[in-house]
This record gives structure tokens, C-alpha cells and sequence, in this order.
């Protein structure tokens, strides 16, 4: 009985065209399913690998700047340097600016100031004695206190000090940075001049305790050594040489050196 109701069924017209539709349909939503599947795999295979990068082709490619550049690359499209300026006067983008650096060039003096260089230290020297007289046969040798020693070097300009300067010289006193050098001996007839400048001096000792016959002129040995470096030679003269005993020598002094010039009067004359 059922057999016969399927039969007659099929035996209808629009059979064959609603199963056809009904076929199409479930492809239809069989291909949207797909579809969406394959979707949604791809985009989740993309989250797990993350984006990948895509070379570009450059065709603006930076030449080397020269040491000398006016700020603009070879081989891309100059800008124009105007820069926009606000109505307050400042630039309308804020620009670091290079340090400006001092720049030698041939034929110019540097503008970088030098340090001054310190001045190399003069070689010294130094000098030391010991100046006696004899008093008398039974006391004999007594320390001559207050014996002027005299240094004149002989490279001396007579015209660096004043007349004044000159005269406080011959009474056994060095002027201040007059190059000229004085000392008196102290109570045991010793005296010393430390840092002496290294060259050659004429020494002038002139005793405190003796006196000389003048009657007699001064010798010629220390008027021929002394006199180039005297302005004024006879004020001179009366204030060192003219009654007391006097001995002038020539000596030099070297670097790191003690000179020893030490001198004996001997008996005073009157």
C-alpha cells in the first residue's frame, strides 16, 4: 500500500524540480560554509605568524654628504631654505643649529687662544765667604762686621737704575730689581748670596774695620773693571772705595754651585 502512494508520489510533475532545489540549496550553504571555514583559517594563521614585511623598492637613494655641504643630498629634490618666521621674530620650527667651532685656515692666524707657556727657570747659583782683618800681632784675626760685598754682573746696562738707585748701591744696598746684587757680612765676618743667576761678576769687597793710605790713588785694576757700569764714577768712588781697603775680583758662578770668595785685610792703616 505504501509502495503504491510512493509510486503515485513520483509519478507527479513538480517532484524532480523541488528535489533539484532542495539539492542546490544544501550546496549553496555547503559552499558558504566552506567558504567562511577557509576564511577564518587563513586570518588565525595570519595572527600566529604576524605581518610580514614587504620590501619596497627605494628610487631616492642618499648620496654621501661632503665634508663641505650646503645640507642638501645629491640625487633627491632640493628644498627651498627659506625657514617661516613668526610674527615674534623666532623660527617657526625649532632648528638645532651646529655648534660653532674656530676654523684655521691657510695663510690665517688661528683663532684658538693658546695657553700661555710657563717661562723656563733661570739657572742659579750662589756664593759664600768669609771677610777678616788682623787686628794686631797678639789678638790677630778679628771678623771684618759689616764688610760690603758688591756683585756687578757683566752684562750690567748702567742706564736701567737712577743716580739714586746707583748711590744706595755703593753704601752696600741692592735696588729692587736693579739685576745688581749687595750683601754685608754678618758678626762672624761670614756672609752668603743665594740664587744667584749663572754668568760672570765683577765682586767688589770693601772692608768696615781697615783703611787705606789715601794718599795713594785708587789702583787702576778696579777703575778698568768697574767704571762701564758707574754713571756717576767719582760719587761713586767717595762713597765706597776712597779710605777704606777695597778688593775687586772677577768670578763666575755656576749652576748648582757654591762659590766660596772669602778675603783677609789684613792690618789696618792708621
Amino acid at each position: 500500500m505504501a509502495d503504491a502512494k510512493t509510486a503515485k508520489a513520483a509519478k507527479k510533475p513538480g517532484f524532480f524540480k523541488e528535489l533539484l532545489t532542495f539539492l542546490l540549496v544544501i550546496a549553496i550553504i555547503l559552499g558558504i560554509a566552506s567558504g567562511a571555514i577557509f576564511y577564518l583559517s587563513g586570518k588565525n594563521l595570519d595572527d600566529l605568524l604576524g605581518s610580514r614585511p614587504v620590501a619596497k623598492k627605494e628610487t631616492n637613494q642618499s648620496a654621501p654628504v661632503s665634508p663641505v655641504s650646503t645640507g642638501q643630498e645629491a640625487g633627491t629634490n632640493q628644498q627651498s631654505n627659506a625657514v617661516p618666521v613668526t610674527p615674534g621674530g623666532n623660527s617657526a620650527t625649532d632648528v638645532a643649529m651646529p655648534a660653532a667651532y674656530p676654523v684655521e685656515t691657510a695663510g690665517q692666524q688661528s683663532n684658538v687662544v693658546q695657553p700661555e707657556q710657563p717661562a723656563l727657570p733661570t739657572q742659579k747659583g750662589s756664593l759664600k765667604g768669609t771677610i777678616t782683618w788682623q787686628y794686631n800681632d797678639f789678638v790677630g784675626t778679628k771678623p771684618d762686621v759689616n764688610a760690603r760685598i758688591l756683585l756687578i754682573r757683566t752684562d750690567f746696562d748702567k742706564n736701567t737704575i737712577t743716580d739714586v738707585e746707583e748711590g744706595v748701591f755703593a753704601i752696600g744696598l741692592a735696588p729692587k730689581n736693579s739685576g745688581l746684587f749687595a750683601v754685608k757680612a754678618n758678626g762672624y765676618g761670614n756672609y752668603e748670596i743665594g740664587n744667584l743667576p749663572v754668568g760672570e761678576y765683577h765682586i767688589m769687597v770693601v772692608s768696615e774695620q781697615t783703611t787705606r793710605n789715601i794718599d795713594l790713588p785708587v789702583d787702576e785694576y778696579p777703575i778698568t773693571k768697574l767704571k762701564p757700569y758707574i754713571q756717576k764714577w767719582d760719587a761713586f768712588l767717595s762713597l765706597s772705595l776712597m779710605d777704606k781697603k777695597y778688593q775687586v775680583s772677577t768670578i763666575t758662578i755656576e749652576e748648582g754651585q757654591t762659590l766660596d770668595f772669602s778675603h783677609d785685610f789684613g792690618n789696618t792703616y792708621f
